[in-house]
């Protein structure tokens, strides 16, 4: 009586979405353009139930209009009740060209996700795939569709990067068509390739990964078009927005995709990566990752056991039932560190704990951030939450079960994880309240006041370390002898925060008992304590002993290993690396050492080419000793690099330059995965620095005209990777930048840039000597640098070198020893050549110096201020000029520099070299072609730019003399690049002692962007005006006002406090009730 159910309701023109079922009330269905009406076909469920209709004249046919047709039915069952259908009918219009669904063959994801009125999607395959099909849907058969212009069923072929796939639709009518743009990227191609023709080398070598462009992009408007590969121009900007080659600031819509020089490259042939192990084959760019998949020459997988157990020290301690003796004493306990840990409440079962754990980190995995992501996490959310659970939960597990070596050496996992997590990703607990763990802002302000200290004792600039640590040694012991104390210990504080800053590796983490990596070693042993024949505890225990220095007593565990498990890549790559640091190593050693080391990257080699999903997935896992994000990995390829340049490969040996490159690319990569600037990010900078700097060598001392461009290219890289890094300045630092910036000018000595260059690093080696004979030198070559980089603007990059090079006394003494040389040469008889310019290039150089420039290690050699740049992480220092220090009064001359610090004992700071390689015989200089196969370059015009003008400034701004020139060259800075902070910033520090106000003239000249928009830098620039009127006393002046709000708006409401209290007790109750009333 009651039943208003259809039984049956289906449609003429097309299928009911969702299929119909009688208590489903809503439908969708869609008909064709040609299409004009439909008929109902239904039945109600009780023969004495009726329906009605509602649509047009309320028959089962219904006349369709163009677009959405609503259509209700409602049933009235016997007794009254009733019931209403809805189906929204949809008329295609013969004029849409609009799909109904878009796909790729094999399930690759778009994104976004599909809809009709969204017209452009990315999607992204695996590198060995070299072509895919699309599949458009079309919702009327009489509309057609092209993709890229041919027939949809036919494959598209993929660029090694990007391919822009665009899918036409014609409306049935043919009045109208639409395109859809689908930007399918492959994966990076995972390591370094090589191109059978070097004209292609050098034109298609990304700067930074020193391989082939991935997803070229190049920089809008640069003059002689500026390109890198997609993942490092996005993170060298996030650094400094500028372009890192010129240093011009970016504009609107800087990255321009280039597409036609990815196809052009994805054409161009190259060899195989195994063409070391006979693979004769060349093969196209695109087509290298599928080809090395099926290489027949491909190193086997399972590694000749032979190998391992036909070494002498196997028959001697393996051989027999003997083991070898492991030295390492330790007997596993729970820490109270630990004990913290185990608190997980309502499990007692060990293997719940367990997979609760893995559930955890799972999760954390999944919400790793990624570069440039917002880390904004609910409560109880973030990565580092899961991290911390799955620690727990081992933990807790422990306590129940603490002979079960397998839950230690886990909890060890986890744990070596919480190291890359703070320190790769930036993940720290908010409420942390270890001295350590600080913010971003609290790291600004410690650099603020280590830089503060250095300027106090006559180090200005940015530094070295070396200085930065002289520097607060002497403020140390002259704190103490005035007893002082308190602050003393605080400096002491200091001193031991930036030692910890010099290390190449981990080992300064390892020192540290409170660290991640030193507490992850100690369940590492736990675990070898309770079970020591088992292969990983010895693995990892051994790993990260020889990271502590411990090499003999890591080989113990890496050999014992190794015998138990012989043909497993990580042992014998990591006992390769123990081997070379054993002292009084034996030719045969070093031939063993090399083969495990090639043997395990070999092995990530063939990995990372033909991944598994399981292997997808374990590219997260940081403690995986061959991550390519694992820095003691890294540092042991780039040591059997060093290995090869010594000794010849033989066999099937890679070439020293090969492994370079892989470390190279492998290092760029892990960089541009890192979230933040922490210790991990900085050691792989020094990996990837060390890995362009051995090939820069390799590449000088190759013979060659055509290598001129080649040389002048590599020297524009790693000068702005050496700008740009994130690395604290150092000595080490210092030469390399020197030796670089030395040949690029020896190259090309009419070069606007390359003269700039040379004047920052000059300028930054008078900074950190600047008493030395050899610093007031080398100020004396920096302003010289830096009017002959002006002089030679508009005019041509190729001539000879200008006067103001050949004054310099590098250049002269590298001419001096240059002509020494032929003359022994001509006095011989043996007909051997003359000596090339190569040979002096750096010969002469004597200092062997150089430096950073803006943004990173030696961030602007000059940069001066006295306030901190906001919360951005460690900025660049803004170190006023010392008064009464003298700098040349004219570009020639130099006078004195300021008193010698104490020269009291220094606090001892950790060693910076890289504990893990063996010391590679570096030529003190470096050469350059010789003058005689400079080959002609095209009549490239040097550009005017501020840069020089900026340098020079600073130059002169270190002495009182000349700092009304340098304030001249401020203001020609101002008006040449107005969006460049620094120029106001630098003069503004040079007036206010004298003239405050005229400092606020000149930070209010800055053009600041709306409020919204405002960035760090920006907030700078108010807080300055702020600071300078507060400490004024002029409350009334019309700028106060507007940049508290822009200031606070910025920093927060707490960066006021201290002048809202000022401003509270002097009654300003209207300037009060302003910015309150703004709500910063």
């Amino acid at each position: 009586m009651d039943n208003c159910d259809l039984e049956k309701l289906s449609c003429s023109g097309g299928k009911l979405e969702p299929p119909f079922k009688p208590d489903i009330t809503c439908y969708k269905v869609t008909v064709e353009s040609k299409v004009s009406k439909v008929t109902l076909d239904l039945l109600t469920s009780d023969c004495g139930a009726s329906y009605k209709i509602l649509f047009g004249d309320g028959s089962n046919t219904i006349k369709l209009n163009d677009g959405l047709n609503a259509v209700a039915i409602e049933v009235v069952s016997e007794d009254g009740t009733a019931k209403k259908y809805c189906i929204e009918m949809t008329k295609l219009s013969a004029s849409s060209a609009k799909l109904c669904d878009l796909a790729i063959e094999g399930g690759f994801k778009l994104q976004p996700e599909f809809s009709a009125s969204d017209y452009e999607y990315a999607s992204s395959v695996p590198a060995d795939l070299t072509m895919v099909v699309i599949q458009p849907k079309l919702p009327d058969k009489n509309m057609q569709v092209s993709v890229n212009g041919e027939d949809s069923s036919k494959a598209v072929l993929l660029n090694a990067g990007d391919t822009v796939v665009a899918i036409k639709v014609s409306s049935a009518d043919g009045t109208n068509s639409q395109v859809y743009l689908i930007a399918i990227s492959r994966e990076q191609i995972p390591v370094a390739v090589t191109f059978c023709n070097v004209k292609d080398e050098i034109k298609y070598e990304c700067p930074v990964s020193l391989t082939a462009f991935y997803r070229p992009a190049s920089i809008n408007q640069s003059d002689s078009k500026h390109i890198f590969s997609a993942p490092y121009i996005d993170m060298l900007t996030r650094r400094s927005k500028v372009d890192p080659l010129s240093e011009s600031p970016l504009g609107e819509g800087w990255k321009v995709p280039e597409l036609d020089l990815d196809k052009k490259m994805s054409a161009a042939p190259v060899k195989c990566f195994f063409a070391h192990c006979g693979c004769e084959s060349t093969i196209k760019l695109a087509e290298v990752v599928s080809h090395a998949k099926d290489c027949p020459h491909k190193p086997p997988v399972d590694l000749d056991t032979k190998e391992v157990t036909e070494t002498l020290w196997y028959k001697t301690h393996f051989e027999s039932t003997d083991n070898l003796e492991i030295e390492t004493k330790h007997t596993s306990e729970i820490r109270n560190w630990e004990k913290r840990l185990q608190k997980a409440v309502g499990k007692d079962n060990v293997e719940d704990l367990g997979t609760h754990a893995e559930e955890q980190l799972n999760l954390y995995r999944q919400r790793l951030p990624k570069p440039g992501d917002i880390m904004q996490y609910a409560e109880g959310q973030s990565p580092l939450d899961f991290l911390e659970q799955a620690a727990v939960h081992y933990s807790s597990a422990i306590k129940l079960k603490p002979r079960d070596s397998k839950l230690h050496y886990l909890l060890g996992r986890t744990l070596e994880e919480h190291h890359y997590a703070e320190e790769m990703y930036g993940l720290k607990k908010k409420d942390t309240g270890d001295a350590q763990e600080l913010d971003s802002a609290k790291t600004a302000g410690r650099l603020d006041e280590i830089l503060a200290v250095c300027k106090l004792h006559g180090f200005m600039g940015t530094p070295t370390l070396e200085n930065q640590l002289k520097a607060l040694d002497t403020e140390f012991h002259q704190l103490k002898e005035q007893g002082q104390a308190t602050k003393a210990d605080y400096i002491q504080t200091l001193y031991l925060w930036i030692s910890k800053k010099a290390k190449k590796d981990g080992q300064s983490s390892l020192a540290d008992e409170e660290s991640w990596l030193h507490r992850a070693l100690l369940k590492y042993l736990d675990a070898w304590s309770l079970s020591q024949d088992s292969w990983e505890h010895n693995l990892h225990a051994g790993r990260l002993l020889l990271l502590q220095g411990k090499s003999r007593e890591a080989l113990q565990h890496l050999q014992t290993a190794l015998a138990l498990r012989p043909s497993q890549p990580a042992l014998r790559f990591y006992t390769g690396m123990a081997l070379l640091q054993q002292e009084g190593n034996s030719e045969t050693q070093e031939k063993e050492a090399a083969m495990y080391l090639q043997q395990g990257l070999e092995y990530v080699m063939a990995r990372a080419l033909a991944p598994s999903e399981h292997d997808r997935g374990e590219k997260l896992d940081h403690s995986d000793p061959l991550s390519i994000v694992n820095v003691q990995f890294l540092r042991g390829c780039y040591s059997l690099g060093d290995l090869l340049s010594k000794n010849a490969p033989s066999g099937k040996s890679m070439t020293a330059e090969q492994v370079y490159h892989i470390v190279v690319s492998l290092a760029a990569q892990g960089v541009a995965r890192c979230v933040c600037r922490g210790e991990v990010s900085q050691q792989l900078e020094w990996v990837l620095l060390d890995g362009h700097f051995a090939l820069f060598q390799n590449l000088i001392q190759q013979p060659g005209a055509a290598k001129q461009a080649w040389i002048a290219q590599r020297c524009q890289a790693l000068s702005a990777l050496i700008r740009l890094t994130s690395i604290n300045p150092c000595r080490e630092l210092l030469d390399m930048q020197e030796k670089v910036c030395q040949v690029g000018v020896v190259t090309m000595p009419h070069n606007s840039h390359a003269l700039c260059q040379l004047g920052v690093t000059q300028l930054a080696q008078y900074d950190s000597e600047p008493e030395s004979e050899q610093g007031q030198e080398a100020l004396t070559d920096a302003c010289l640098s830096f009017q002959a980089s002006i002089e030679l603007e508009g005019s041509p990059q190729t001539g000879d070198a200008p006067e103001k090079l050949a004054k310099q006394a590098w250049w002269q003494k590298r001419l001096a020893q240059k002509a020494r040389a032929a003359k022994e040469t001509a006095s011989k008889s043996t007909g051997a050549p003359g000596p090339s310019e190569a040979g002096a290039a750096g010969k002469a150089t004597g200092r062997g110096r150089g430096t950073p420039g803006r943004g990173g290690a030696a961030a602007a050699a000059a940069k001066s201020g006295a306030a901190a740049r906001g919360v951005k992480a460690a900025p660049a220092a803004k170190a006023a000029p010392a008064a009464g220090r003298r700098a040349p009064a004219k570009a020639d001359g130099v006078a004195k520099a300021p008193g010698k610090p104490s020269s009291k004992t220094q606090l001892s700071p950790s060693k910076s070299k890289q504990e893990c390689s063996i010391p590679q015989a570096k030529p003190d200089v470096v050469e350059a072609p010789s003058s005689n196969t400079r080959i002609a370059a095209p009549a490239i015009v040097n550009p005017k730019s501020h840069a020089p003008r900026l340098g020079l400034a600073r130059a002169l701004s270190r002495s009182a003399d000349t700092q009304q020139e340098a304030c001249s060259l401020y203001q020609e800075v101002i008006s040449m690049a107005p969006e460049v902070h620094d120029a106001y910033i630098e003069l503004a520090d040079l007036l206010v002692k004298t003239d405050p106000l005229a400092a606020v003239d000149v930070y209010n000249r800055f053009p600041l962007r709306p409020i919204a928009e405002q960035s760090f830098d920006d907030a700078f620039i108010t807080g300055e005006i702020v600071r300078i009127l507060m400490k004024q006393e002029l409350y009334d002046h019309p700028l106060l006002g507007p940049n508290l709000i822009a200031y606070g708006k910025v920093m927060g409401l707490g960066c006021l406090e201290k002048y809202i209290d000022v401003l509270e007790g002097k009654f300003k109750t209207d300037l009060l009730k302003s910015m309150y009333a703004e709500d910063p």
